[in-house]
């Protein structure tokens, strides 16, 4: 743990000499040089003093590993609700700084892109909060309501505002640059058949079965005949995708997230425990909050509350997640839902 160096690197960033340096600690500049120059190192009790000077945190005055402070970012960015402004410019700075390391760069980017969705993600929790307390104000705002509608991120029927032409054309590119990903196909036949770009899906799905002919091939197939108004037709599809890979959870998964999707719960919630009980351990929380929701909306608060206990205990479980953020938001909707049992 090079400290001397560390400071010596902050203090020339900061453009301070040692003797501005060592009057703010209020210590000798002959101090500082022996920091500096590996001589003696810091008192722990003044580390505080020179992290606050530099705008660093105390553990940013020590060397450590790159894979640590990415560890450390990734860790902290899915166990908080809300990053203090301390933690965040630590972050921002450290991967911004890092990006210049060709050996973690991609890593630093994907977190860049996590770390401003978490604040957005905050910013648009402020905007809803915010946005309602308008609405109890002035509730004939219609400036109001397409604020709650940004902030909930609800629907539209401005074209301009939901269509999603500028993520298709992203894609686009994508497939041709990496034609093997299958993924990549996935992601353009959602915008497009979201948009109603069906011929252009069409001619996608066969691109996509080139590259992995498996039951996801089936699953736009039905996609594609629902868009098209042969809703029977694609359960059909669905179901025949379902019969032919039985064993496979993803496809549960799937059918679940259907029939929910057109408010036929019954059988979203029987699929739901199907893929759940198919599923290689350690098991994912999706179909636990898919019932949850589903419960709260049919008005039955004691059933969502065990669906967001099962999800509790499963975290617990399967990923040995106890504390932070993927455990206290459940807890909310608990809280939440048991104040609706009581009025």
């Amino acid at each position: 743990m090079n400290l001397g160096k560390k400071i010596k690197n902050l203090r020339l960033r900061k453009s301070v000499t040692q003797e501005e340096l060592a009057e703010h600690l209020h210590i000798s500049a002959q101090a500082i040089s022996k920091w500096e120059n590996d001589v003696t190192t810091p008192d722990i009790q003044i580390l505080p003093a020179v992290s606050a000077f530099f705008g660093v945190t105390i553990d940013e005055l020590f060397e450590v590993e790159a894979e640590t402070h990415l560890e450390r970012i990734e860790n902290m960015i899915m166990a908080e609700r809300v990053l203090t402004k301390v933690d965040y410019d630590y972050a921002e700075r450290y991967l911004k700084d890092t990006l210049e390391d060709n050996k973690h760069k991609a890593k630093c980017l994907q977190l860049l892109a996590e770390l401003y969705n978490h604040e957005a993600d905050v910013y648009r929790s402020q905007a809803e909060y915010y946005a309602k307390a308008a609405l109890e104000e002035n509730p004939d705002s219609k400036d109001n309501h397409v604020s709650l509608m940004k902030a909930q991120q609800g629907t539209a029927k401005d074209w301009n505002y939901i269509n999603h032409h500028n993520r298709i054309t992203y894609y686009q590119q994508f497939v041709k640059t990496n034609p093997g990903y299958p993924r990549g196909y996935m992601y353009l036949l959602d915008e497009l058949i979201a948009d109603g770009r069906l011929k252009e899906a069409k001619t996608v799905l066969k691109d996509m079965q080139k590259v992995r002919d498996d039951s996801r091939v089936a699953m736009y197939e039905g996609e594609l005949l629902w868009a098209e108004g042969k809703q029977e037709e694609a359960f059909g599809v669905w179901q025949g995708m379902a019969d032919k890979d039985a064993g496979n959870w993803l496809v549960y998964a799937y059918l679940a997230d259907r029939y929910a999707g057109i408010a036929r719960y019954e059988e979203a919630i029987e699929y739901n425990k199907k893929a759940f009980e198919l599923q290689p351990s350690p098991k994912y929380v999706d179909a636990a909050e898919c019932m949850a929701h589903i419960y709260e909306i049919l008005g039955n608060y004691p059933e969502a509350v065990r669906a967001w206990e099962e999800y509790i205990r499963v975290l617990h479980t399967e990923w040995n997640c106890v504390e932070g953020e993927s455990v206290d938001r459940p807890k909310r909707e608990i809280a939440r839902l048991k104040e609706l049992v009581e009025i």
